[in-house]
């Protein structure tokens, strides 16, 4: 009964939070804020170094329609020479989310390194889906997980393609 209740209380959650609303209008279907920024403001290149930590508006960069804000001029240079190494990976929506076909917003502090591409993962109101996602690695494998979710991205993205065409 309590699985059942947690369960209810998560997807309604999801949807109050607007999990299925995505940013259509941006070429790479971005988890972006009313201003056009990423990650909620954390600086994408600090993933790979210290962990998450928030940047300066007055240090960012637009990419693919999207701003990034940087903690520290090295790292928006970084950044610039290999923006590709430091985007998030579902255009910074929830991996586990995306295994469901689902778009949903993250915390930016819950995140794991995977071959170099970061993933970040929904984690409030009781439910934290980077340890559902790390169980789950250890029955399967972790690659077998990002490849099925960069399936599942693959068609989200086509459906919405085709979904704003025929609009």
């Amino acid at each position: 009964m309590k699985k059942k209740y947690w369960l209810l209380l998560f997807f309604a959650a999801l949807v109050s939070m607007g999990s299925i609303e995505a940013a259509i209008g941006s070429p790479v279907y971005l988890n972006l804020d009313g201003n056009g920024v990423a990650l909620q403001g954390y600086d994408p290149v600090s993933y790979h170094d210290q962990g998450p930590v928030i940047g300066k508006s007055e240090l960012s960069t637009t990419h693919d329609g999207a701003v990034y804000h940087f903690s520290s001029s090295e790292n928006l240079e970084r950044f610039s020479a290999d923006p590709e190494a430091y985007l998030p990976a579902f255009g910074g929506w929830c991996a586990w989310a995306i295994l469901d076909g689902e778009k949903v917003k993250v915390d930016p502090e819950t995140y794991k390194i995977v071959d170099g591409a970061t993933y970040l993962f929904y984690n409030a109101f009781f439910v934290n889906t980077l340890s559902k996602w790390n169980r789950l690695a250890e029955k399967e494998s972790e690659a077998s997980l990002v490849k099925r979710a960069q399936s599942r991205w693959s068609e989200l993205i086509e459906q919405a393609a085709a979904t704003k065409t025929t609009k």
